[in-house]
């Protein structure tokens, strides 16, 4: 039987063998461990490094050096070049109305009938008085000529006869007046009477526009007076059609200058031919000069806008490090100024004839590849170094 020492010794080689095994399976355990996130690490390193770069899909336009007119900004309210309340100059009652809200109507149409039958019966009654001093003055004529009546008697039957012609004139001009037509073509807006009612004299029956042609009057400093002339250009936007540009011309200018203000008023002339623009609208007008400014201008939807500034991506043409050609992007802070028809005015960052990206912006960065739709019709700058 062992000693207690000895036991002790054998025991205690037991464990450092069991701390050894331990300790080696551990050492092994981990290594494997490491090895392998070093063969993940090295093979995504290869994916990503053997990863095809993306290139983004764009639309580009060049930077235009165009000639544009300066122009004088003016706030005006439109009206119709014909536009009018509708009413009776001679009371009576509604017997007929012609017509329906809204629709359009050609000059001289009858709208609205008043009753006249008190008036053609007095017309009758005049027409018969008509007739019998007409058939007197003819028998006075044939007496005078054999001195058998007077000529105060032939006067006097002259007279009957002309005071008779003017109350059936006059009659018939009242019963005319019962029949109420439209003064010129337009369309009609809401009637405001009914049948059975009794219409007074100047009482509105219903408004008629003629929206063929609007006209828009306001005002400009008198310190543009010598700019002004009837014929020049003028471009109008509304609230209605915030994206529409309307084209007219400068129709009137009034030769008084308001003394308290020191402004001038002038008129506008805008065709109408699809109705757009209706009377009351308020308009955002620009008279264009004949004075012209040279400037480079881009599409609106190629700048972008930030709180460090505008900027817009150029696209330009660079080679890899294999030599491939490829299409890349720098992004350039600009200053906008005035925008017109779709464009806008640049006045620094970028020069005519760069080629401005115009769709496809938020996927870009300095650098990025780009494949640019109908590249044929458009020629790239001179190329930048690749990265």
């Amino acid at each position: 039987m062992p000693s207690p020492s000895m036991t002790r010794m054998i025991l205690r080689s037991i464990f450092s063998w069991k701390m050894l095994f331990m300790l080696i399976g551990t050492v092994i355990v981990f290594g494997g461990v490491f090895v392998k996130i070093m063969m993940n690490g090295l093979a995504m390193a290869e994916m990503f490094a053997n990863m095809p770069i993306p290139v983004i899909s764009v639309t580009a336009a060049k930077a235009e050096k165009q000639d544009w007119g300066i122009e004088v900004p003016a706030i005006g309210v439109l009206e119709a070049r014909r536009g009018v309340d509708i009413n009776s100059s001679v009371p009576g009652l509604i017997q007929q109305i012609l017509f329906e809200s809204g629709e359009r109507v050609a000059r001289g149409q009858v709208l609205v009938r008043l009753d006249a039958d008190v008036e053609r019966s007095n017309l009758m009654s005049a027409q018969a008085s008509l007739k019998l001093a007409k058939a007197n003055l003819a028998r006075g004529e044939s007496l005078r000529t054999s001195d058998n009546i007077s000529k105060a008697t032939l006067e006097q039957r002259q007279s009957e006869y002309e005071v008779a012609v003017a109350e059936v004139a006059a009659l018939s001009a009242q019963i005319e007046k019962k029949v109420i037509a439209a003064p010129f073509d337009g369309v009609l807006g809401i009637r405001k009477i009914n049948v059975g009612g009794y219409l007074d004299a100047g009482v509105p029956i219903v408004n008629i526009q003629d929206l063929t042609v609007m006209l828009v009057n306001f005002s400009v400093s008198q310190k543009e007076l010598s700019d002004l002339k009837v014929g020049q250009e003028i471009r109008m936007t509304t609230d209605a059609y915030p994206v529409k540009e309307f084209t007219g011309a400068l129709s009137a200018i009034e030769p008084l200058i308001n003394q308290q203000t020191g402004m001038i008023e002038v008129q506008g002339r805008f065709d109408n031919a699809d109705g757009l623009l209706r009377p009351g609208m308020f308009a955002k007008l620009a008279i264009v000069l004949p004075t012209r400014m040279s400037v480079v201008t881009v599409p609106q939807t190629a700048i972008s806008y930030s709180l460090y500034g505008d900027y817009v991506y150029v696209a330009k043409s660079a080679k890899t490090e294999a030599g491939e050609d490829i299409t890349t992007v720098e992004r350039k802070i600009i200053k906008s100024g005035e925008r017109r028809n779709g464009s806008i005015i640049v006045e620094d960052g970028i020069a005519a004839g760069e080629l401005i990206i115009t769709s496809g912006q938020l996927k870009l960065d300095n650098g990025t590849r780009v494949a640019i739709s109908d590249r044929n019709s458009l020629e790239l700058p001179s190329e930048i170094p690749a990265e």
